[in-house]
């Protein structure tokens, strides 16, 4: 027989069925006596946002660090980006970029797109290509923007590709506004590459060789 779901897990449950308001409740009382990692990170999500009740940007930065602290990568990942902009939390850069760097070696592909903007050229484009590996659209995205000047039929190939994963939107838009200054060539050359770069990365992502 299995034993009753807690308070916290119900919380979670909550959550994704986006009842955001009983979800807040729940992890709110949850959390005081079973303080673990995801639930902290999902009521800072709560808070940040202001779902479920009122927009508290320290509480979800609170919330963020306490999961951060638990090795939890989406609130590493969150408490940079806290950090970074300082909403929530005194502003510093050097810790939001540990958290990134923490997130990311976890694999969390929006905290490599964090460490990213924060890098050198070099540095970024390995980041930006790392997430990208990963099928991460918004990291293909900046891919594409730091390929543009040097290899515009390589950023057209990016995005085409997040168009083909995900049906990103932005990227879709993205891809028709740099086609339109591209030949015929360059763009069924990208369409190509692009094939080739969505079927590598779903081989991957699922598991195959």
């Amino acid at each position: 027989m299995f034993g009753a779901r807690s308070k916290l897990d119900k919380g979670l449950d909550a959550f994704e069925r986006r009842e955001w308001k009983k979800s807040r409740k729940l992890l709110e009382d949850a959390l005081q006596a079973e303080p673990r990692p995801s639930g902290f990170y999902h009521l800072g999500v709560l808070y940040w946002r202001g779902l479920g009740g009122a927009v508290d940007k320290a509480a979800a930065a609170d919330c963020f660090e306490r999961g951060a602290e638990f090795g939890h990568p989406g609130a590493q990942t969150a408490y940079g980006i806290a950090l970074r902009s300082g909403v929530g939390v005194t502003k510093n850069n050097e810790e939001a970029r540990n958290q990134f760097r923490s997130a990311a070696g976890a694999g969390d592909r929006e905290a490599m797109v964090q460490l990213a903007t924060m890098s050198e050229p070099e540095d970024a484009r390995r980041w930006l290509m790392r997430a990208s590996e990963l099928g991460y659209a918004p990291a293909m995205m900046h891919l594409s923007d730091f390929l543009m000047q040097r290899d515009p039929v390589e950023a057209l190939s990016w995005l085409y590709a997040a168009v083909t994963l995900s049906a990103d939107d932005a990227s879709r838009k993205r891809a028709g506004a740099l086609a339109a200054e591209m030949s015929a060539a360059e763009i069924e050359q990208a369409q190509k590459y692009g094939r080739e770069y969505a079927r590598e990365i779903r081989d991957k992502t699922q598991g195959r060789k």
